[in-house]
This record gives structure tokens, sequence and C-alpha cells, in this order.
């Protein structure tokens, strides 16, 4: 477990020429933090996420989690495993350093289902008119100046995913920006739960609009940084459920529990 906590962090700081070692550990000791974490995992199953099932290895990916909070990762594997008797693979589109996708892989390893990983692996695109700076977390000073930003090479979601032993067989990773990707058409036929971490207006709403038909009925879509960074994540969600009317549901989640929107095709939907 403290392996992977050192590589997350030690990975984020490796461009400015840092690394953690074990004397900077925080005041708070680190076995102390995995047991409060261990605690809060079993009052959400035992009172928020009732039918949310224990799974090997979640406290420790829990803990290696960068940039989401842990109780928005718990709505996030509610609405996964709800996903897993339905029709279609798992995607994530935006995977920085593969934290969330190797917490998503240990969920979804007994199901059988593909799982579809989704980045440019060149950074954040062009933001648009419609991104407007909302909480600038890279002190970058503009919207403008985070094209580019956040870029993480495959290899380190590939490793994540080789720690955990997700097989290889069932991941399919798919480079290049999401507006072109999705153009060529290499692209899951249907998919039961997709996470969205794309940031921008434009990405987001190109990838809600392939999900419009491509999500099984009953199917899950959770859009990370609702209303956070950048404006164009609620722009894009919000004109995206203008234009499909009763067709997918919208949730919130408490202040508390950070940034994020869920949707929700109702399984009398079909697609289009």
């Amino acid at each position: 477990m403290r392996k992977i906590i050192q590589r997350t962090v030690n990975a984020i700081l490796s461009p400015a020429n840092l690394e953690i070692r074990r004397k900077l550990a925080p005041q708070i000791p680190l076995e102390s933090y995995v047991q409060l974490l261990s605690e809060l995992h079993g009052c959400y199953l035992d009172n928020v996420f009732p039918h949310l099932p224990s799974q090997e290895r979640r406290d420790a990916l829990l803990v290696a989690l960068t940039g989401m909070r842990v109780t928005n990762a718990f709505y996030l594997l509610d609405a996964l495993h709800k996903t897993l008797s339905l029709p279609g693979d798992v995607c994530e589109f935006g995977v920085s350093f593969g934290a969330t996708s190797a917490l998503i892989a240990n969920e979804i390893r007994a199901s059988g289902k593909r799982l579809w990983l989704f980045d440019s692996f060149r950074g954040l695109s062009k933001p648009t008119e419609k991104d407007q700076l909302l909480d600038d977390v890279l002190s970058l000073g503009s919207m403008e100046a985070y094209e580019g930003a956040m870029a993480t090479p495959a290899a380190a979601v590939i490793g994540r995913l080789k720690e955990i032993e997700f097989p290889p067989s069932r991941t399919r990773i798919v480079s290049g920006y999401v507006q072109d990707t999705i153009a060529k058409g290499d692209l899951p036929r249907e998919v039961c739960f997709a996470f969205v971490d794309f940031d921008l207006y434009e990405p987001i709403l190109v990838t809600l609009n392939y999900l419009s038909d491509a999500l099984s009925p009953g199917g899950y879509v959770m859009v990370h940084d609702y209303g956070f960074l950048s404006s164009g994540a609620q722009t894009a969600v919000d004109e995206f459920l203008l234009a499909k009317g009763s067709r997918f549901h919208k949730s919130l989640p408490p202040d508390y529990a950070g940034h994020f929107v869920v949707l929700q095709k109702p399984a009398g939907v079909a697609a289009r």
C-alpha cells in the first residue's frame, strides 16, 4: 500500500525534480490515515451504500487516488456496481495517472467486462470560449495556459493496471484527443458505465453525445469537475441535458462529496 502511494506522489512531483521521502512524512502517520479510511469505508457500506459489495484492495486504491475525494469515489463505485449486470463495457474518458483506472479495474475484475481508457496523453486540449477559469488549481493564471497541461504518459496507467494484475486482454487504451478518436469510430458498441474527466467543454460534450446512444438503458455516466476548474464541464452537461430532454436523469451529490454530476439513462429509454 505504501509503495502505491509513494509512487503516485513522486509521479506528480517528478517534473519539478522533487520526491517525497520517509523523513518528509506528514504529521498524521500514514497508518492512521489508512485506518481512518478503513473505518469510513465501513460506515459508508453500512449506512450510505448498503448494496455496494466489499472488494479486496479497495482501501489501498482509495488511498492512492489523486484529484478525487474519497467520498466522490464511493459515489462512483456505487454507480459502477449498479451497472455491472447490464450489457456493455466500462469506459474512462481522461485517465491522468491511472489511479481511478486502477480503482475501476479492480472492481470489475470478476465481471468479465472490458475496460476502455481514452486519453490524449498529451495534456488538455485547447479551451474554447465556453471554458472560463473557475479554480486555478495549477496557478497558471488563465484558462488558455491550461492547453497541454496535465499530460501523463500511457505507461503510467499501464503500470497501475499491471500492479493489480488486471488482464491486458480486457484493456483497450485509445490514445488521442477524443474529438478525433470518436470520429474514427474506435469505440465500444455498448457501454454500461462511463467516468468522464476531460475538464473542458468540447471533449465532454463530444463524449456525452457519443454515450447518448452507446449507453445501455439503466446505465450511468459520472462527469467529474462539474462546476470546478473550467465552467465548460457544467456548460457541456447542461447543454447536453437540454438537448436530450427526458432521456437522462441528473443527480448532484451533497456539497461535501466533491464536484461531479451523475447521469442515468432510464431503463425504459431505448437508443436512437
